[in-house]
């Protein structure tokens, strides 16, 4: 019998962007956003909400510690970071162009070391909370006309799914997540016999034979 998704007060449990294409679709929507913002804080907020999503999709972080990235974080290409929920640190390189992404996006905006990446409007000393993040990404959901529910839990475990889908290690994700079980890592990115099957037909062993044959 297949798994079943579990839901909560009527609403279903948070899962993975599996196509490819509704990911680019979210991080292009605030793209458009921010190119036809017609005020300076349309312009910055769609410029804030593309580098949350961007940021979400590329690091795997639980909410509450992407919410709470200051520049000096990030600055010079090598993060660290202790969880708020585990007391884990992780420390790790950013990618080169994601890196180079942040820093003009902190460069474009003015902001200092001690900015939070994702100032709130009415007070930059603050960040976003969960709630008006979870808000803007549905707003978008609903412009892309996605037809599953999008959150910040839903990049942390789209990561997982892309990385594992693209050839990467169970073992290594299950690290990055700071799981204690391989078998915890599968369930919580959602793969299942259907990404099994999916991977089966897309592996042909002997193809060397057919390179002669007309």
């Amino acid at each position: 019998m297949p798994r079943r998704i579990k839901t909560f007060g009527g609403q279903k449990a948070t899962v993975p962007l599996k196509n490819e294409r509704d990911m680019n679709n979210i991080i292009n929507y605030f793209l458009i956003q921010r190119e036809k913002a017609k005020t300076e804080v349309k312009r910055w907020q769609a410029d804030r909400n593309w580098i949350l999503c961007l940021i979400g999709f590329n690091t795997a972080f639980r909410a509450e510690d992407l919410l709470q990235l200051r520049v000096m974080d990030i600055e010079k290409g090598y993060m660290s970071i202790k969880e708020n929920k585990t007391g884990k640190v992780q420390n790790f390189r950013l990618n080169k162009l994601l890196h180079e992404d942040i820093m003009d996006y902190v460069k474009r905006n003015e902001l200092t070391s001690y900015s939070y990446l994702f100032p709130s409007q009415k007070n930059m000393n603050f960040t976003i909370t969960r709630q008006q993040a979870d808000r803007i990404l549905k707003k978008a959901a609903d412009a892309i006309k996605l037809k599953q529910p999008f959150s910040l839990h839903s990049m942390r475990k789209t990561f997982g799914y892309h990385y594992i889908k693209n050839g990467g290690k169970l073992l290594t994700l299950m690290k990055m997540y700071n799981h204690d079980e391989t078998s915890t890592t599968e369930i919580y990115i959602c793969w299942g016999t259907d990404d099994a099957e999916q991977d089966r037909q897309s592996i042909y062993n002997g193809a060397v034979h057919r390179k002669g044959r007309k």
